[in-house]
């Protein structure tokens, strides 16, 4: 039987319960707004133990609709919460009502949804358990004016609703985006159950159960309208403020010490409600070990109950975290657009200006949703008004000697939201404290690959920075450190990333050590969790998804999950995100000076980080796939997209981080080798795959530029080093050659089109003008170098992965340029995967001049060409 919350307020209480009239329908037109200053709903069932929601004000737990008394318009109150603690054998339904004048009730043909995580994104459950996990999450239903519950529910699936664009051809409901926008045809009986004023039309959502991870999802907004998509409702909107919740929290109760000692138990959860298997992991565990990012994003005590239920405990108990939350945590900033729906760092305009709210970012509103709006952005323009880029727009952004804030440069992709960043297991249930020689996480592995310890390494760093606070008490403010305490403390921060990913052993695709009995720290997890899967379960799951490898993967996640999280929680704790040059530089041999390298905001950490959560860093190497999870074979496009998501985060959190050895924690090859991948796996045989195409390669222009100001740096092209992996050439311009090539922005051949031709139908000309963009580009960094200054390609080397010449990581000239190819026709062309760099920057001369390239740049690249050989 399902349990059912119906919601009807007074508009009168909306000041009470902080919520605000927003206009009379939400805005769409660009990116995911909604009217007001937020919008959307989360899933709180990617998280750990503890909390996990969104915002909710006291009275109104779940969102619903505010009737119309003394004549205050009728109000919307959203997100509409459809949370509960999981169980499939007890549904949840949440009802809320639109209203319809009788002059639109005709013309009312469609339901639109905007909803965050109505799909499920993990990996699949593989414990024994008390009921099988449910497979489709969110459902819903029109009633109108009827009581008749006989009236079907609608399943939310990629087959029953329309999905807007970008979600629709990059993986669907349960893709790579959390927040989806959607809509659904009435039929004619339904269309005939809708009533006008006065009478409401009922709505209803269902929760159907937990995969074994969510509880629940949160609709966003939603809207009767005609059939060509315009709003026919009466309502307005009316936003929930999470922090009355804050304030009202904000006072001592008996609760604090009871929630204080429930949020650290460890041993006292259960993983789910249909797991009940104890976890070691506490609340805290899996959260920053405050609990700030629940009070920074916004959950509402309504989510952190639930959550707090689905994990085994009571409802009071879960009140009695809340209460502890709230009023730890009553000082921490309150950033306007914090919530969980929201992701953490989405780019837009005007985040540098409140550097306290840069972690919630710019909203979903900031997202952009096509590629022309995509280029109106990256080259300044409003993407309010027509495309009309000139060559001086495309010059004043294709330069290595600027600097481009990718922070507030509004994109044509959704972030990661937080719960995305949540490990789904902690590290002390994978690596649990046995007492054998294997090691565990709690105290440090003793693997093959030798001892590591993080959780040591850690607290080390806090130890550190605990001690090393600014004397008068100025919060973020370390411009007090010596030189010589910089340099300790970016070992510290550099050396507690390595720790962390060394414990696990081996490298990207392949954690598995040479030696059996000496597993490395990976393989020990994955045969933790392994040895509980339930055959049962399994067999109901889809192939391959509980092989040895997944469990690796698993494994591998739950360690760079966690440590995402703590960096996340240093940052935030700390006060360091304004500090990235203090953390990140050298000390000069000479005069014993510390220079810092770093932008406005950043973090200051030159290890790995959030880039090491994408499914390209994670997955384990079988031989039938690559680049992606066990379980994501149906949804490659997602998974690529998941991997873009977190590469294009890295590059917005430590756009000016470099560190002096190395490009890290940037890997640009990988960025913008996977902007091109997802956009070519995408497709383009309908005007949505093209579009949503060309907006990764509008982002991939964008990480060119980035890259070439990041290697603009003092680092030599080659130290002499003949260990080519340590050789400093490695990790500065050298390498960014193959990908700053203008050849790739040209077709190269006339079967090898570059995928660049996206440009054409948005502006004419236009790609023309990238190009000469790109000639300036490559000759900021390279047209002063010398030819002895590079190393040269040697091809017997195979240290980079294959010849030299042709690895991907390669950062030499060619001795000599080999001749170019021609086909039947006697026309040039380059072969893919097949050509030199001395090839293809001959080439690129040659097609320059046929495209009309600008001659001053083509006459500065094309000396250049010549000196080298």
């Amino acid at each position: 039987m399902a349990t059912r919350a119906t919601l009807v307020l007074c508009a009168a209480l909306l000041a009470l319960l902080g919520c605000s009239n927003a206009g009379n329908s939400p805005t769409r037109d660009s990116g995911y707004a909604g009217s007001g200053d937020s919008n959307g709903g989360g899933d709180p069932g990617n998280g750990g133990a503890g909390g996990s929601g969104t915002a909710g004000a006291a009275g109104v737990a779940q969102g619903g609709s505010g009737g119309a008394e003394g004549g205050v318009p009728a109000t919307l109150i959203l997100p509409i919460e459809v949370l509960s603690d999981g169980s499939p054998a007890t549904p949840l339904v949440v009802d809320t009502q639109l209203r319809l004048d009788s002059a639109s009730l005709a013309s009312a043909s469609q339901l639109w949804i905007e909803c965050h995580r109505c799909g499920f994104y993990g990996d699949p459950e593989y414990e024994a358990t008390s009921a099988a996990p449910t497979k489709i999450k969110a459902s819903f239903r029109v009633l109108g004016g009827s009581t008749d519950d006989s009236v079907p529910w609608i399943d939310i699936t990629d087959q029953n609703v329309v999905l807007a664009g970008p979600e629709r051809v990059q993986g669907g409901v349960n893709g790579g985006l959390f927040t989806t926008q959607m809509s659904v045809a009435l039929d004619t009986a339904t269309r005939a159950r809708l009533v006008a004023l006065p009478g409401l039309n009922k709505i209803q959502f269902r929760f159907n159960g937990t995969d074994g991870a969510s509880n629940g999802f949160r609709i966003l907004d939603l809207a009767l309208q005609s059939a060509d998509g315009k709003d026919v409702g009466a309502d307005l909107r009316g936003f929930i403020d999470p922090n009355v919740e804050k304030l009202a929290g904000a006072v001592p109760s008996d609760d604090v010490a009871l929630g204080q000692a429930l949020w650290y138990a460890q041993n006292s959860l259960i993983k789910s409600v249909i797991v009940k298997r104890t976890i070691i992991a506490s609340c805290s565990s899996c959260h920053a070990p405050d609990g700030r990012d629940l009070q920074y994003f916004g959950y509402s005590n309504n989510a952190i109950v639930k959550r707090s239920q689905f994990h085994g405990l009571s409802e009071t108990q879960g009140k009695q975290i809340a209460t502890f939350l709230r009023y730890t945590l009553r000082n921490v900033p309150n950033a306007p657009l914090g919530r969980p729906w929201n992701p953490p760092y989405q780019p837009g305009p005007g985040l540098d200006a409140a550097p306290a709210n840069w972690a919630a970012g710019a909203g979903l509103g900031a997202v952009l949703t096509n590629a022309s709006d995509g280029l109106k952005a990256l080259f300044g323009k409003d993407v309010k008004q027509p495309l009309a880029l000139s060559q001086a727009d495309i010059d004043a952004v294709m330069t290595a000697k600027g600097t481009l804030n990718v922070r507030e440069i509004a994109i044509p992709m959704q972030f990661p939201d937080w719960n995305a960043w949540l490990p789904t297991i902690h590290p002390l249930d994978v690596w649990p404290d046995t007492g054998a020689k294997t090691g565990s996480f709690l105290k440090g592995g003793v693997f093959g690959n030798g001892s590591k310890n993080p959780l040591a390494f850690f607290k080390q760093l806090t130890d550190w920075l605990d001690s090393h606070q600014d004397p008068n008490g100025m919060h973020g403010d370390y411009s007090h450190l010596t030189p010589d305490q910089r340099v300790q403390v970016q070992g510290l921060m550099t050396n507690s990333g390595w720790e962390t990913y060394n414990f696990l052993g081996g490298g990207r695709g392949g954690h598995e050590g040479p030696d059996p009995n000496n597993p490395w720290g990976a393989q020990v997890g994955a045969s933790v969790l392994q040895a509980r899967a339930d055959a049962a379960t399994t067999s109901a799951g889809l192939a391959g998804a509980f092989s040895y490898k997944s469990f690796i993967e698993r494994s591998t996640s739950s360690l760079l999950h966690w440590l995402a999280v703590e960096q996340w929680g240093l940052v935030q704790q700390y006060g360091l995100e304004g500090n990235q040059a203090n953390f990140i530089g050298d000390k000069d041999s000479a005069t014993g000076a510390w220079k810092g390298r770093g932008e406005a905001l950043g973090w200051p950490f030159n290890a790995p980080s959030t880039f090491y959560l994408a499914p390209h860093m994670l997955y384990e190497q079988d031989g039938t796939r690559e680049n992606y999870f066990a379980w994501e074979q149906n949804d490659i496009v997602g998974s690529y997209y998941r991997t873009n998501q977190w590469y294009q985060l890295q590059m917005t959190i430590n756009a000016g981080g470099q560190s002096g050895w190395s490009n890290y924690p940037m890997d640009w090859p990988y960025l913008t080798g996977f902007d091109a991948l997802l956009g070519q796996t995408v497709g383009d045989d309908s005007p949505e795959k093209l579009d949503a195409r060309a907006t990764h390669f509008v982002r991939l222009v964008e990480g060119q530029i980035k890259s070439a100001q990041y290697v603009d740096n003092s680092l030599g092209l080659d130290d002499g080093n003949s260990d080519i992996t340590a050789n400093v050439g490695r990790y500065g311009r050298g390498q960014a050659l193959k990908h700053l090539d203008p050849s790739v922005y040209m077709d190269t051949g006339a079967q090898f089109h570059t995928d660049y031709r996206f440009l054409a139908p948005y502006q004419t000309g236009l790609q023309l003008l990238i190009v000469n963009g790109a000639f300036s580009l490559f000759n900021d960094l390279y047209a002063t170098t010398t030819a002895d200054a590079w190393r040269r390609c040697d091809p017997s080397n195979l240290a980079l992965g294959g010849p030299e010449p042709f690895a991907g990581f390669r950062y030499c000239l060619d001795k000599s340029v080999d001749p170019l190819l021609k086909d039947g026709n006697g026309v040039y062309y380059l072969q893919p995967g097949q050509t030199t760099s001395a090839q293809s920057l001959t080439y690129s001369v040659w097609k320059a001049q046929q495209l009309g390239v600008e001659s001053g740049r083509l006459a500065t690249f094309s000396a250049w060409v010549d000196r080298m050989w």
